[in-house]
C-alpha cells in the first residue's frame, strides 16, 4: 500500500483505519482488546518461574 500523505481515512482492514496524514489509528476497542491479549507476555512469565 502506497500512503501519499493525505488526510483520506485508509481502511486496512475491517474494523481499523488509519488517517496517514495525522499518524493516527482509528480502531473498534474490540480490536484494541484482542490485540493487547494476543500481544501479551504475561503468560511467559508463569511459564519461567
Amino acid at each position: 500500500m502506497v500512503i501519499d500523505g493525505t488526510t483520506a481515512v485508509v481502511e486496512i482492514e475491517e474494523g481499523l483505519k488509519i488517517i496517514p496524514g495525522a499518524n493516527t489509528i482509528i480502531a473498534s476497542f474490540d480490536k484494541l482488546v484482542n490485540w493487547s491479549r494476543l500481544s501479551s507476555m504475561w503468560p511467559l512469565t508463569f511459564g519461567l518461574a
